[in-house]
């Protein structure tokens, strides 16, 4: 498995990986309308990933299967906060067709030592739903822990969700 930030050239595996696994992500994400698939939106969404990078705000990162060089996924840290709270959210998605093959996991651990390592963080956080057991599994096993229950966290699906939220602290 491989991190690296989106490229334009990334656009068609981007939109078909997204397109194939649409039911399968619409219960655990935000809605999205067809526009979000858009060659316009992506190159608007690419020039808000350099801002982010260039802010130290937020680090996009597509994931790459290593033997093939294939689009399987996604992780992002976001909401990177400096000073007294050197922190981090984390968020990824996977293909359906590529699920329980340790991509997610495998994503999760390496932007966690980039976070920890490279950016100096303290703290990742991570929001997941209630009955998303896959996930808990994933946060849980990659050192994660329970902190509670965030309720009506995000819009997912049209519905206000609760969220578990966890985290991971760089001494942990």
């Amino acid at each position: 498995m491989q991190l690296r930030a989106p490229k334009w050239a990334d656009f068609e595996a981007w939109v078909d990986l997204r397109r194939a696994n649409r039911d399968h992500l619409q219960p655990w994400e935000p809605t999205w309308k067809d526009e979000h698939l858009r060659r316009q939106n992506y190159k608007a969404r690419l020039a808000q990933f350099k801002m982010m990078i260039a802010a130290d705000t937020g680090y996009p990162f597509h994931v790459f299967r290593a033997d093939d060089n294939r689009l399987v996924g996604a992780c992002n840290l976001t909401y990177v906060r400096r000073g007294s709270l050197q922190c981090a959210h984390i968020g990824y998605w996977i293909g359906q067709e590529f699920s329980r093959n340790g991509f997610a996991r495998a994503s999760v651990r390496a932007a966690m030592r980039f976070a920890f390592d490279d950016l100096g963080l303290h703290r990742i956080s991570a929001a997941v739903q209630v009955e998303n057991e896959a996930s808990i599994k994933l946060l849980e096993s990659t050192g994660f822990t329970q902190e509670g229950v965030a309720r009506s966290y995000l819009k997912v699906d049209g519905q206000w969700q609760d969220h578990v939220i966890y985290a991971r602290l760089s001494s942990d």
